[in-house]
């Protein structure tokens, strides 16, 4: 449990009142007399950063830009000692709430929740206060997991290496990152077409991209046979612009992607909308396509009764095939109409009638079990695809 704002908050508001506070913008290191907050990498968000005392700072931290945004305040930065100490950090939130729980890592790779019992939260929320040891060197804090688009670059080039898919290049975001997509049996005019990172602090689904789309490109008998039926397009990050800008909802278009398919506006949706209209000139049929995402919990969106896919109940025949097979994942199916034509599950629902879903998974699920989660998910889908979908021999 959280527990409720005390102690650094009183020394903070006292500390305020005696003496002006020293200041640092964002992008400057942020100096105090035992160490140094750093946000000089891709996908750091700090804000200001006022030195309380020695060891504690106030860091702001807003959203990218003035336009609306979900309340997903993102933050990530370093930690740099002058020597052993503790570092007491406090959030100060500017146009969102607490909701994610700070992780820490010493290599930027393996991340550790901080404990919630040794968390701060202030009454309304916008305040959280927390305590890093910082007696072996230099500590990256984050929101979640920095999984950045470097990272991305080395998986997807493992996964065309290791597997029967190709790395290609859809185009350039606006900041001028590439935006890559894995292709496999080009030759099939059946498509699964999979997306995630719209969103960048939402890693979780982003985790469950990587098991879902590692588990399709298996050595299995139920994947290698799959693959020979089905062609798999799966572009792992959309906004590769946000996620190394540590934005908390848009590109740098100051937009929502997952509002703008349809209308296609920003460079990178455009892309998306261009790989599309190929295949369909080329003949190709997609048909399902899944959005990964995060959220507080773990669920699907996808269609109601009222706008029946072709085939029909797809959708929920694959929930009750996964479920009996996973421990430890709740989840529920959020079915509706699809009412925003800018989402883009609702917009693959209306261009094609197919099942179309957005995987979200709970911003603090256990990752491993997320990833166990993902393969049986996966591994369903791919009966079940089989089943219904695949050409009669």
């Amino acid at each position: 449990m959280f527990r409720k704002f005390t102690f650094f908050g009183l020394v903070l508001t006292l500390n305020a009142c005696v003496t002006p506070l020293p200041s640092f913008d964002a992008g400057m290191p942020c100096k105090t007399p035992s160490f140094t907050v750093v946000d000089n990498f891709g996908g750091a968000r700090r804000g200001e950063c006022e030195v309380i005392d020695e060891n504690h700072v106030r860091l702001s931290i807003l959203p990218e830009d003035d336009g609306y945004i979900n309340p997903s305040p993102w933050f990530a930065f370093k930690l740099v000692p002058n020597a052993e100490t503790t570092a007491n950090v406090t959030l100060q939130y500017v146009g969102g709430r607490h909701r994610y729980i700070p992780k820490t890592s010493r290599d930027g790779l393996n991340w550790t929740p901080i404990d919630t019992d040794n968390i701060e939260i202030s009454d309304d929320e916008t305040l959280a206060s927390f305590s890093v040891p910082l007696n072996n060197g230099t500590v990256w804090v984050a929101a979640q997991e920095l999984i950045t688009p470097p990272i991305y670059d080395v998986w997807s080039k493992k996964a065309a290496r290791q597997t029967d898919a190709e790395l290609l290049t859809l185009g350039e975001s606006i900041g001028g990152h590439a935006i890559r997509y894995l292709q496999s049996n080009e030759d099939s005019k059946d498509v699964l077409f999979m997306v995630g990172r719209q969103h960048p602090p939402e890693v979780s689904g982003g985790c469950a991209l990587f098991t879902f789309t590692e588990t399709l490109y298996g050595d299995t008998e139920l994947a290698t046979r799959f693959r020979e039926h089905f062609q798999i397009v799966a572009i792992p990050v959309m906004n590769p612009d946000g996620v190394l800008g540590g934005n908390w909802r848009h590109n740098l278009g100051g937009t929502d992607l997952n509002r703008d398919w349809g209308p296609f506006k920003q460079p990178e949706t455009r892309l998306v909308g261009d790989l599309l209209d190929k295949l369909e000139d080329d003949g190709d049929s997609i048909r399902v396509f899944l959005d990964f995402h995060s959220t507080d919990r773990n669920l699907f969106y996808t269609q109601d009764s009222t706008v029946p896919t072709d085939p029909p109940r797809f959708l929920e025949t694959w929930f009750a095939n996964a479920t009996p097979r996973l421990k430890d994942y709740p989840f529920s199916n959020e079915a509706g109409p699809g009412k925003r034509p800018g989402v883009g599950k609702n917009y693959m629902y209306r261009r094609y009638g197919i099942p179309a879903a957005t995987y979200e998974v709970g911003d603090e699920t256990d990752r491993n079990v997320a990833r166990l989660a993902a393969v049986i998910f996966a591994e369903e889908l791919m009966k079940l695809m089989l089943e219904t979908l695949a050409p009669a021999s």
